[in-house]
């Protein structure tokens, strides 16, 4: 129901990247409360209230918790050991370090929320008006000033060879949601497999604790009847609102594009026309953020998506310890490497 972002990803940056999905939580899972006693499971000194299983979500969500803080550190080795090593083939400039992705609880709204709040959707509505000035997209990418822009594209080319090795040689993951890869060359490819041995391995265990268990928390929290009767009610809401046939927050998202030009949005439009279309956009949005308030099926989204998480940490967690021991290696190998 809520969009999710296309897999097929590879992981060419030195640091690690984590792939987001929509619809998927990024905090460690919480037991909620249960019977006063604590039951047979409580772990030593857990509050009154924990549920029975509480110990073993509490250890399988330490597990978790260390293996995110583990790659954090590592990451941010292997980008110093991959620096290290074009360096040492004579590279001296360097592109800007990646910025790291945004948790799903991010800057634009409550995690599980499609909906713009009340302030966005009256300061701008959900952000599809097109541009009418320079013609650049709003959120276009562009590289910083400074040497590395400054360098031949000849340059860059041979940089990005030697640090990725041959684009076609990678080692990959297949998730069930598609390709999961890396470099198996360059000052990358070497690094890594120096690092973590097992690349085929690696690459699943930091699926699985990236992303495979947040997206099927995700669609689990999705399938929630809770979830669904408010966005049920959502809909009901967007109906009298004078939108009508709008079965989920998604569905008011791609309508915007109509305002603009269907599927061709933002071509050929005057200044005048996309005005026009934004104060449409606006309207649709302040309704939706209403509606949203009102139904709070974000509330039950993330509600439905802890409890799935937990659930998920508790099955995975020999792999979570399995990705920590060798999270563990690689950091006791990356200091060594610095060193000599």
């Amino acid at each position: 129901m809520f969009p999710r972002h296309r897999i097929g990803a590879t992981l060419a940056a030195a640091a690690l990247t984590v792939l987001v999905g929509c619809g998927s939580g990024s905090d460690a899972g919480r037991d909620g409360a249960g019977d006063p006693s604590g039951g047979p499971d409580a772990a030593p000194g857990a509050a009154p209230g924990a549920a029975p299983g509480a110990a073993s979500a509490a250890k399988a969500t330490s597990a978790f918790n260390s293996a995110k803080e583990l790659a954090r550190q590592v990451g941010s080795l292997e980008l110093r050991i991959t620096t290290k090593c074009m360096v040492a083939q004579g590279f001296t400039v360097h592109p800007p370090d990646p910025v790291a992705m945004p948790d799903a609880d991010g800057a634009d709204g409550p995690e599980g929320r499609v909906s713009p709040t009340s302030e966005q959707a009256a300061q701008r509505g959900y952000g599809a008006a097109p541009d009418t000035g320079s013609g650049q997209p709003e959120n276009s990418l562009q590289e910083p000033p400074g040497p590395w822009r400054d360098l031949p594209e000849g340059e860059k080319q041979r940089y990005a060879l030697a640090k990725n090795g041959d684009p076609d040689q990678l080692v990959s993951y297949e998730t069930g949601e598609g390709k999961f890869s890396s470099p198996s060359g360059g000052c990358i490819g070497e690094t890594r497999k120096k690092l973590y041995g097992d690349m085929p391995k690696y690459l699943r265990l930091m699926w699985l604790t990236d992303n495979g268990m947040r997206h099927e928390a995700g669609r689990q929290a999705e399938q929630s009847d809770a979830f669904l009767k408010a966005v049920g009610s959502w809909s009901s809401c967007m109906e009298k609102a004078g939108y009508p046939g709008l079965k989920s927050p998604t569905d008011a998202v791609k309508k915007v594009k109509d305002y603009y030009g269907g599927k061709d949005a933002g071509k050929n439009l005057d200044a005048a026309a996309v005005e026009t279309g934004r104060k449409k956009e606006i309207a649709q949005a302040k309704a939706d953020a209403k509606c949203a308030d009102t139904s709070k099926y974000d509330v039950f989204w993330r509600t439905a998506n802890q409890r799935a998480l937990s659930a998920l940490y508790v099955k995975n967690e020999a792999d979570l310890v399995a990705y920590q021991e060798i999270l563990t290696e690689a950091q006791k190998k990356a200091q060594k490497m610095l060193e000599s």
